[in-house]
Parts: structure tokens; sequence; C-alpha cells
């Protein structure tokens, strides 16, 4: 268990029940939307301990916040940002790390203040930023450069990097985003190899989860976010297919949540679990809101 003293990363008290379904409730709104988009670019959700959920808009550097319901609660101008983010995570201190800016990891405080950042030395990819993130029950920060994968201390040292470029059960491509379960076992979707993979938190490969896909419709399958539900479910958004999916904790397929087939997305990208077992999905150039149902 989790010593109450390590700062770790808020993680919703929610479970993806397998018999569940999920209806539409709405598009989110915003009062500066563009008359071209409401959301530009979303690549990542956090929700923090108050049960805000933090949007990464990649596109338009800021990070929107929204409340349980959906409703903008501070938009752009309270956290523009100088770089595109890709990944957010929520600290159980109250603390934001937001990826994106070359090989660093940006701390903020709940109030968007930039307090410091952490450099992330040892990257064979210079040209790559920081993108996946996550942070374990041991308080360690997990994070992506190209086809790498970096462990590191809370204070930013290096304990473990692991990953090469290419296919195979140790290999990655280039586009990672990644999450932890209560295992602390690490789980990377893989957009470039179309799978995604779970390591031992020492980076050992233990499985991949095959995405399925119809080959005669010409889907490929391209996995752009991954998390896991308090009872180490795997969720996976493949924007290849348009699927929200859903694995057992030792990866095997167990259904979909979410389809393009039955026009609930069309181009998702990146997912949010709230603790009222809602789900926000980042779809295109929206982010859509559905609730469940049993």
């Amino acid at each position: 268990m989790a010593d109450g003293s390590i700062i770790r990363q808020v993680r919703p008290n929610a479970v993806l029940s397998k018999d569940a379904s999920f209806k539409f409730v709405k598009n989110v709104e915003r009062p500066d939307a563009s008359i071209f988009y409401r959301f530009n670019y979303v690549t990542s959700f956090a929700v923090t301990a108050d049960g805000d959920i933090v949007v990464a808009e990649s596109a338009s550097q800021c990070l929107p916040f929204l409340d349980k319901d959906g409703s903008v609660k501070r938009d752009a101008g309270a956290f523009s940002l100088s770089f595109n983010p890709e990944g957010v995570a929520a600290l159980t201190n109250g603390e934001l790390l937001v990826t994106g800016d070359e090989h660093r990891i940006w701390v903020r405080d709940k109030e968007g203040e930039e307090l410091r950042y952490i450099e992330v030395t040892g990257a064979e990819e210079a040209d790559e930023t920081t993108k996946g993130l996550t942070v374990d029950s041991l308080g360690r920060i997990i994070v992506t450069i190209g086809h790498q994968i970096f462990v590191l201390s809370p204070s930013g040292e290096v304990l473990l990097k692991f990953g090469e470029k290419g296919e195979g059960q140790q290999n990655l491509g280039s586009i990672l985003q990644l999450d932890v379960n209560s295992s602390n076992q690490i789980i990377v979707s893989d957009y470039d190899n179309g799978n995604v993979k779970v390591f031992d938190p020492e980076g050992h490969h233990l499985f991949t989860c095959e995405l399925p896909h119809d080959s005669e419709a010409g889907e490929s399958n391209h996995p752009t976010s991954v998390m896991a539900d308090s009872e180490d479910n795997i969720i996976v958004v493949d924007i290849g297919t348009g699927n929200v999916s859903m694995f057992s904790p030792d990866g095997k397929f167990i259904r979909h949540v979410l389809t393009r087939e039955n026009k609930e997305l069309w181009c998702p990208i990146a997912l949010a679990l709230t603790n009222e077992g809602h789900l926000f999905v980042s779809d295109a150039l929206d982010i859509k809101l559905f609730s469940a149902s049993i």
C-alpha cells in the first residue's frame, strides 16, 4: 500500500462496469470557442482531487478546467502556456505536471502558476518532446520521450529507462501515452505499432493487448490514450478504429465501450473517467461527455 505521505497522481475511485452502456450527454461548450472548433486538439486529461477535469489543449497551448458536469470553470487565459501540452497529471498535493516542452516536465500549482521544471536527461531522440505522463503509487514520475520510457524520482533523477525503437516486446514507436495500475505496472499505448504493452515496475514486458479491428473495412489500430480504472481494467482510445475499448487486467479484450460504428465517436484521442463514472472523450475538435447506465 502506498505511503500517505508520498505525492502521487490523483486516481478517480471509479470502475467501468462490464455491463454499463454509455449515453451521450453533450458536447462541452466554452465561452471563448472559435467559430471553427470548440477545443483545438486535446491530447490528455487529468482529474484533480476536487473532481475538476484539466484539459491539455495542445494546439491552443492552454489548460482549461472543466467541472464534473462538463461546464468550463477556467478557460484558456488562466492557464496559457508557451508550448503545446502533450500530457497532464494532477497530484495529491494539488500540483499539476505538464509535458510537451522539449525534455522538460513543468510543475504548476493549482492556480496555474509555474513553480519549476524537471529536465529529463538521457533521451536518444533529441527532437522529440516529453509526451506520455503518469505518477505511480511510489511517487515515481513516468514519462515518455520518443520511443523511450523514463522512470524518475520525485526530484527528477532518472531511476530507470527502457524502450527500443521498432517492433517487438520491448520495442516501441515514438507516439506513446501511458498510465499505471494499482500494482504499478506501466501500461503503454503504442500508436505506431498499433497495440498496448504492459510492463512491470522495472520495465520488463509482461503482455501485449492486441486491439480488434475490421481489416475488410480498411481499419488499422492507432491507440492514442490508455488508462486503468479502479479495478485495473485497461481502457484504450483508438483513433484508427474510432473505438474506446475495455480489456481485463491481464489484457483480454472484454468489449467496446464507445464506437465510431454507432456514431458515438469520430476521431477520439484522449479519455477521462470521473468519480461519478462519467466519461469525457476528446473527439476531433470537441470534448464529449457520456454518462453510464446499467
